[in-house]
């Protein structure tokens, strides 16, 4: 066995990405379709796996895998190239990130000298002081440590902040960027149990930024939060875009069928 390699903070979220060669599909061996999807049905009680069926050209298979072991995930990116329907799967794009905290949270110190201001003091001020305190642990942690729901869809795409002329976003001060952000996040708490989304860091690990993954149940949804939240001015100034891929969410038995990676003769 292979020694864990882990994260200092948060999991590491390994999104892969796999095409079908439907040529090469008759000539697999029996059983490959069932062999990949119990490779991935393995997975599943192993470590965080999620599996999409992908619409659209950008691949067939979307696969997205949360855990805190990066030897963990490169062994399921091995077995499934392993497995006997190999030949007829491709691995065409992979995004590597970490889930993280937020930097733009407010701290229970920052909180209280906001309540007094507005003149709450005494056992009240330290009450509400210990509620929010016990609010944003619980909020980091779901960052840190998310355990995304089953939900219907998903859709993944990549970001970074802009660095351009007037329009970088690394000049701002911290201030300014902390307004951006809270405008920002305003406007996808519109969409609470519509949309859930996470955001992992990968500056450093991958070609952009973030990788952003939203899991929906309608697909409208998607296509209005991404849509409206174009308009703050921290996406609309300051934020660039990667490729949007769509996945439905399936068994590994019926993605196996979906896909056409089971012979029929």
């Amino acid at each position: 066995m292979l020694e864990p390699q882990r994260t200092g903070e948060g999991r590491g979220v390994l999104h892969l990405f796999l095409r079908v060669d439907h040529a090469a599909v008759p000539s697999l061996p029996p059983g490959a379709g069932k062999d990949v999807a119990d490779v991935l049905e393995r997975w599943s009680e192993r470590t965080q796996l999620h599996v999409f069926s992908v619409l659209g050209h950008k691949a067939d298979v979307m696969l997205m895998a949360i855990d805190a072991d990066l030897t963990l995930l490169r062994t399921l990116q091995t077995e499934v190239q392993a497995s006997l329907a190999a030949p007829a799967l491709t691995l065409t794009w992979s995004y590597l990130s970490l889930t993280e905290g937020s930097e733009y949270t407010q701290s229970p110190d920052e909180y209280r000298a906001y309540l007094t201001d507005e003149g709450v003091e005494g056992d009240d001020l330290d009450r509400r002081v210990a509620q929010f305190a016990e609010r944003m642990e619980k909020y980091t942690d779901d960052k840190l440590h998310p355990q995304m729901p089953a939900w219907e869809l998903a859709c993944f795409y990549p970001m970074s902040h802009r660095r351009s002329g007037d329009d970088n976003w690394y000049s701002l001060d911290f201030a300014e960027r902390r307004r951006l952000m809270h405008d920002h996040g305003r406007s996808g708490r519109a969409y609470t149990g519509r949309i859930l989304q996470l955001v992992s860091g990968s500056t450093g690990l991958d070609e952009w930024e973030w990788g952003v993954t939203l899991f929906a149940h309608d697909l409208a949804d998607v296509k209005d939060i991404v849509y409206t939240m174009r308009y703050d001015e921290a996406s609309a100034r300051y934020a660039e875009f990667g490729d949007f891929v769509i996945g439905l969410r399936r068994s590994p038995a019926d993605l196996v069928a979906e896909v056409g990676l089971e012979r029929t003769t």
